[in-house]
């Protein structure tokens, strides 16, 4: 067995829906390998997932692995039931689930839901980049935003969710620029983030319905001929901004300093957006979060052996 393998002291997994990624990390929570595949969510059965698991982790140390995302759906490998919001990192710690793999422990992160008899939301892979945020930002309390095809606008406070808002921004997009009427009048191909920036300052300073101008945009194809690209970008701003005011008009606060979560080209997008309404904005990469985060609760869960919470 090399030194590497040696040393490995956690596999961690970052499953979506679409793709996984897998480390091999010491017991320091250092990264000493990295995988990556495709994923199997909700096609997959169990036997699947554990060859899946296999084929990413071959040669790897037969140490526990800590695994969040949607490996914990109805879809996944085995489900961990949601817990209630508030939820905090501690109830992430003592909601894991465990299943057993070829004598290897295999602890899935429990995604939270929040049911108040008036509304109904669920988040699965969100709170685990919360709870490595929490774990670099130990006294965070505010607003965080995590772009996305669902959006998440969520209130942490005592290292605790507390509140938390989906909105569909990314499948509308979809929707509306591959589904609708308006796919004949958007194209993507040559777009710039400037034309998203215009439209998205002169939205910051109207008040009227986002929505109502949805449609005008196939209309100015149809009479000014205007560019697809261009329309592309702006049906981008009018969805971010209508997300922007539909998150303040649901109660979330932003503060002067606004903390996105999420992938790079989205972020800046919605850092444009921010900007436009007055905002500063800090970003940081979700996917960065999840490793600091599973590891920090795989040692409070002394799941990981020779090492103190």
């Amino acid at each position: 067995m090399s030194n590497k393998c040696e040393r490995g002291a956690l596999i961690t997994l970052d499953w979506g829906t679409t793709n996984v990624r897998a480390a091999l990390l010491d017991k320091h929570g250092h990264v000493l390998e990295e995988r990556r595949g495709e994923s199997g969510v909700g096609k997959y059965d169990r036997a699947q997932f554990e060859q899946r698991f296999d084929q990413l982790t071959v040669g790897w140390p037969p140490v526990p692995a800590m695994a969040a995302g949607m490996v914990g759906s109805r879809q996944g490998w085995s489900e961990a039931a949601y817990l209630p919001c508030p939820a905090s990192i501690n109830d992430l710690v003592q909601g894991l689930h465990e299943i057993a793999h070829e004598g290897r422990r295999i602890i899935i992160v429990p995604g939270v839901k929040l049911d108040d008899g008036t509304r109904c939301d669920v988040m699965r892979g969100e709170e685990s980049q919360l709870a490595g945020l929490l774990t670099q930002i130990s006294d965070f309390s505010g607003t965080v935003l995590m772009p996305g095809t669902h959006s998440k606008w969520v209130s942490v406070k005592q290292r605790t969710i507390c509140n938390f808002y989906t909105y569909m921004t990314g499948d509308l997009f979809e929707a509306f620029s591959q589904h609708s009427i308006l796919r004949h009048s958007v194209d993507d191909s040559t777009g710039n983030i400037e034309q998203f920036a215009e439209k998205a300052r002169q939205l910051a300073k109207v008040t009227t319905s986002i929505e109502g101008e949805i449609f005008g945009l196939r209309a100015r194809h149809l009479l000014t001929n205007c560019s697809p690209a261009l329309l592309h970008q702006e049906l981008s701003a009018l969805l971010i901004m209508g997300e922007l005011r539909a998150g303040q008009a649901d109660g979330f606060e932003l503060e002067d300093e606004v903390l996105l979560i999420g992938s790079d080209v989205l972020t800046s997008l919605y850092q444009v957006a921010l900007e436009a309404i007055g905002k500063r904005v800090k970003s940081i990469r979700g996917s960065g979060l999840v490793w600091p985060a599973l590891f920090a609760m795989a040692c409070h869960a002394e799941i990981i052996e020779g090492v103190d919470a």
